[in-house]
């Protein structure tokens, strides 16, 4: 059988060849082929697979990929084999409905990049805010953003990080906030929503940083480096795991200032709110062995296996009997609390398309060329034209 996975370093090849997959040919008696691609080119070569019958038994699937796959008719349902698994109900069930499309499952989560509000504690000192009172709502993060501006005294100019890229960072942070002010991406026709009162109070909290000046919109991380927060010329974002990673890598001194906070919601005492991008594998509609694939899924995604995957991968686990993980106890704790507030961006087979659309009109806003309704109605238009509604 075969398998591809993405972005393995050599070192999660090695284990993975030699380790996790060893013990399940020695189990099962199946050898295993490993493809190994990056994430950069991967899209277009499970496209190209699927077209040309040539999809691995088992494949990784990023966020992105998922649904337009899943529309393909690429992958194999699970559903019957879900019924009767004992693991189904140890997954976070917002990471186990990602692997689902028009009714049926198809593909099991094995890591997440699971988002919070992040910041750096020293900073943070610096305005009189400790560990103790990180913020839980807008009103309070807006605060705290005040208290650290040079404008009120405080250390930094623009203390909030918007996550803006040359990816779709904006995209994920406006994500973020429409879901803790109750908004959606579609109604229940499938039409684009973000037009409406939770969607357009989110894009003015966005935007509100900007019009306060604390935020910059021309403050754009390149995609190597310090990270802003990393670099302190920012103590507050919305971020991963994946802040303290590159704290490691660029800055090792500050890793212990990288904090996560718990996720916010829009109101006092309303509900926290966030997203996660999850990675999951799937069973080639057309393999030849059905039961093999399956045993080598559910392997992958048996707590053990999964555990030290998303350990080596660099994410949070999918499975909720993993929280307590050793590898976790090196992470800021807050990164773990967020899993269970974590949503999914729609299952949209054209989700690729609409995310660098919502990105386009986050930076237009940000730097306020249109009240955010108008921006807002324009942008469903376009996102309704891409689903062909």
């Amino acid at each position: 059988m075969s398998l591809i996975v993405f972005g393995p370093t050599q070192q999660a090849l090695e284990w993975l060849k030699n380790t996790a997959l060893a013990e399940f040919t020695k189990q099962t008696g199946y050898e295993i082929e490993v493809r190994p691609s990056n994430w950069g080119s991967g899209f277009q070569k499970l496209l190209t697979a699927v077209a040309s019958g040539t999809l691995a038994d088992v494949t990784m699937l990023g966020q992105v990929m998922t649904p337009a796959l899943m529309s393909r008719g690429a992958f194999l349902p699970i559903d019957d084999r879900l019924a009767k698994w004992d693991d189904t109900k140890k997954f976070y069930p917002a990471m186990l409905k990602d692997g689902t499309y028009d009714g049926k499952s198809y593909a099991l989560p094995i890591y997440a990049d699971v988002r919070t509000s992040v910041y750096r504690s020293d900073i943070l000192q610096k305005a009189g805010v400790g560990p103790d009172a990180l913020p839980k709502n807008w009103d309070d993060f807006k605060a705290v953003a005040r208290k650290l501006s040079t404008k009120n005294g405080g250390p930094l100019e623009t203390p909030f990080f918007s996550n803006q890229d040359n990816s779709v960072g904006l995209m994920q942070t406006f994500s973020m906030m429409l879901y803790q002010a109750g908004g959606s991406y579609f109604d229940e026709s499938g039409k684009a929503q973000l037009s409406n009162d939770a969607g357009v109070r989110a894009l003015d909290y966005l935007v509100s940083f900007y019009k306060e000046g604390l935020a910059n919109p021309n403050v754009v991380y390149q995609g190597t480096g310090p990270r802003p927060l990393v670099l302190g010329t920012s103590a507050m974002t919305y971020n991963s795991v994946t802040v303290q990673q590159n704290a490691v890598e660029y800055k090792p001194d500050v890793e212990k200032y990288i904090l996560a906070g718990p996720p916010l919601a829009a109101d006092p005492g309303g509900k926290p709110s966030t997203i996660a991008w999850i990675n999951k594998f799937a069973i080639s509609a057309r393999t030849k062995d059905p039961d093999g694939a399956w045993a080598l899924l559910s392997y992958l995604t048996s707590r053990d296996i999964s555990g030290k995957f998303a350990e080596i991968w660099g994410g949070l686990p999918a499975r909720t009997d993993l929280s307590g993980a050793a590898y976790l106890k090196k992470v800021s704790p807050g990164f773990v609390e967020a899993t269970q507030y974590a949503g999914a961006l729609p299952t949209s087979p054209n989700l690729l398309q609409i995310q660098q659309q919502v990105n386009i009109a986050m930076q237009s806003a940000t730097r306020q060329s249109g009240p955010s309704k108008q921006i807002l109605q324009e942008l469903d238009k376009k996102i309704d034209q891409i689903n062909g509604k």
